[in-house]
């Protein structure tokens, strides 16, 4: 199918309200617990496509450039109406026109699979999402210090982040210390870990979680539990991570699994810091 063959067009997504509305009214249609400022942010940070049919958006797609090298992609909503007529397809293929040469990651439902792979996309690890309602953690007395981040502690962060996720998001940080809270362990040196707690759909979202070990990651996790009581929280980590089980133990149940994707070669990842959890399923 393309787009000579379905009676859509595509169009740019901008940040003006009657699109943001429309993504909106796209993603409750299919279920997904998106609010207005999500996809705002989404858009502010990414570049995106709408389909629409006699003026009706009928399916999205963004992606999210970092540098040159890699891409991130998702929100990629086909309306119920319009599902298994192809435009998937032509809403991917538009998305890798933008992301052009660079290597790009994407989460994928087991749905979705087939559709990637076709495209040159392989498996390369799996996502679960933990999610509790209002729950209280008690701290940790091995914990390390945790305090909030201040204006001068930026450029530490965007460093361990890129070492952590290899690639540069100083975008999306810059954004996130604005609409969300940052924290980090305390070293000797200056920030040694970092994490963001932000407003995301039913509740709040952890992630971004960096750290050189689990022990840091989970004394900025613990924190985030208790100063968001009685609020719905929900965190993102790579089967690779270790928190798991850790997570569930806290009463964060999981209710989801994806499997991570990639097409082309990822930008090297140096380290020694770990992406412990993620900015969210479609950021990495």
């Amino acid at each position: 199918m393309d787009l000579k063959t379905l009676p859509v067009t595509l169009r740019p997504m901008t940040a003006a309200q009657p699109d943001l509305e429309s993504a909106l009214n796209l993603s409750q249609a299919v279920g997904w617990a998106y609010r207005l400022e999500d996809w705002r942010i989404a858009q502010t940070l990414g570049q995106g496509v709408l389909a629409e049919e006699n003026g009706a958006v009928i399916g999205s797609a963004l992606c999210w450039p970092y540098g040159d090298g890699f891409a991130t992609c998702g929100s990629i909503i086909v309306s119920p109406a319009m599902q298994g007529r192809g435009l998937g397809r032509v809403l991917l293929t538009r998305l890798l026109e933008l992301t052009g040469r660079r290597a790009v990651m994407l989460n994928s439902t087991t749905e979705g699979m087939r559709l990637y792979q076709s495209f040159g996309f392989e498996a390369q690890g799996t996502v679960q999402q933990h999610l509790a309602p209002a729950l209280n953690v008690a701290p940790d007395a091995a914990d390390p210090q945790v305090r909030a981040a201040r204006a001068e502690d930026l450029q530490a962060i965007l460093q361990m982040d890129r070492r952590a996720f290899g690639a540069d998001r100083q975008r999306m940080i810059a954004e996130f210390f604005q609409t969300g809270s940052v924290m980090v362990v305390a070293g000797d040196a200056g920030p040694q870990a970092y994490a963001i707690c932000r407003p995301f759909g039913l509740g709040q979202v952890i992630g971004p979680v960096v750290a050189g070990g689990a022990a840091d990651a989970k004394a900025l996790i613990r924190y985030f539990l208790r100063s968001r009581a009685g609020q719905v929280r929900r965190i993102d980590i790579g089967g690779d991570s270790g928190l798991g089980a850790w997570l569930t133990e806290l009463g964060l149940t999981e209710v989801d699994q994806v499997t991570t994707m990639m097409r082309g070669k990822r930008p090297a990842i140096p380290g020694p810091e770990r992406l412990f959890a993620l900015a969210s399923q479609s950021f990495g």
